[in-house]
């Protein structure tokens, strides 16, 4: 079996459980289920790790794991479309 495949399942569970639990996403088809942005994001970032060559297949499952990890800390939100930089919105008058 491939080093990323765990992960990856690993990764796509964490997902679907977050928003299930959390509610959020009520206005897709299929309410409280994650955006399918958030499963492409899965995608590139494991498909990424698993074009590195055999020779550094430790190396790309470390990292798988280290994004899941993130992600169970929510440090990284796959599919994550919101800015969330603050803007001040007061103005100083003088």
């Amino acid at each position: 079996m491939h080093p990323l495949i765990a992960p990856a399942m690993a990764e796509i569970a964490i997902i679907t459980w977050r928003d299930i639990r959390k509610k959020s996403n009520v206005d897709n088809p299929i309410p409280h289920f994650p955006l399918p942005s958030q499963f492409v994001s899965v995608a590139i970032v494991f498909g990424g790790l698993s074009l590195l060559p055999e020779s550094a297949a430790t190396l790309a499952a470390v990292t798988a794991w280290g994004v899941v990890v993130a992600t169970a800390l929510n440090a990284f939100t796959p599919g994550n479309t919101v800015n969330t930089a603050k803007v001040s919105t007061s103005a100083t008058t003088g």
